[in-house]
């Protein structure tokens, strides 16, 4: 049974790492994070535990799953943490505010934050980007935890506790690119036989990840073709790939507000053709995610939200 009211032999160290648990998601993490023993978290969670009456963690099959109780604790912790932080940091926090950290991949710098110039926030925000490339989805998540990085962006939502995710765009219609001197570039629509016999550049976002789009575009009728498409260029740099299509005879598939966007502001010489119409192609969502409680956090809704404002002007 757990403590009534105060308890003065209540052990502060143990909210480090309750919260480490909770961020890590099983407690073997949460040890290396800390670099202690595993033992060590199991018995300070069973300390923990103690002083209060309703469960915290159950079993799952991965490890410890926390109970709805865990995530409002570890909310209630986590917001008294900020207001001592508060205290520490009263003298900065005027300029801390004024500046976030996103993580996304090259389409975020090139694409999205470009947009943003012609708005007043990098006249009050400071932005700083960084390359989420080559970094484990597990690494952005800690760095969300650690607030080394306030904003993530990218093409899936993290279902973390004390993680808050929004859809921000969505790409439904796709073309494919090519140089203006290409010998396509004066179609409407390819067939499928132009498409499968031309040789591809695609944008892909991380060494250790095959090209997803490839894995995006399906055959309605499997009868017209079962080959794959042949790959003359990858790039982790969207702006390298458009480039590199511009001056040779390699294709690519792209969302449509995308490639309007490296043609008419961007002014690459490039053409936009049908990809052939037996195809389906699945929509492209991507998702910004942050610390529920990050201390700019106002300066995050106003990015989210001038972000997913510029993608509904772009439909």
């Amino acid at each position: 049974m757990g403590s009534k009211g105060g308890d003065k032999d209540f052990d502060y160290n143990l909210i480090k790492i309750f919260g480490a648990v909770i961020s890590a998601g099983n407690a073997a993490k949460a040890a290396q994070q800390l670099g202690i023993t595993p033992a060590a978290v199991s018995l300070a969670l069973r300390r923990l535990q103690s002083h209060y009456q309703e469960a915290l963690f159950v079993r799952g099959k991965n490890g410890l799953l926390p109970t709805d109780r865990a995530i409002d604790l570890h909310r209630d912790f986590q917001q008294v943490i900020e207001l001592l932080n508060g205290t520490f940091l009263a003298k900065n926090r005027r300029e801390e505010a004024a500046q976030i950290t996103v993580m996304g991949s090259d389409i975020v710098e090139s694409y999205y934050l470009s947009q943003l110039h012609d708005i007043d926030v990098f006249e009050q925000v400071l932005i700083n980007h960084f390359s989420s490339r080559n970094i484990a989805r597990e690494q952005m998540i800690e760095r969300i935890f650690t607030s080394q990085c306030d904003l993530v962006i990218s093409t899936e939502p993290i279902a973390r506790p004390g993680i808050e995710n929004q859809l921000i765009d969505s790409f439904k219609s796709f073309v494919c690119i090519c140089a203006s001197s290409h010998m396509l570039s004066q179609l409407t629509q390819l067939t499928l036989h132009q498409f499968y016999t031309s040789r591809h550049a695609l944008f892909q976002m991380n060494i250790n990840h095959s090209p997803g789009i490839n894995e995006r575009v399906l055959v309605k009728n499997t009868s017209y073709h079962h080959g794959q498409r042949m790959i003359g260029y990858c790039s982790d740099s969207i702006h390298g790939l458009v480039s590199v299509v511009e001056r040779t005879s390699l294709i690519a598939l792209m969302p449509l507000k995308m490639a309007l966007f490296f043609k008419n502001q961007r002014k690459y010489d490039i053409k936009l053709v049908l990809p052939p119409p037996e195809l389906m192609i699945r929509p492209i969502q991507i998702h910004a995610s942050w610390k529920y409680n990050d201390k700019n956090i106002s300066v995050i809704n106003d990015i989210v939200s001038r972000l997913h404002t510029l993608s509904s002007f772009r439909r």
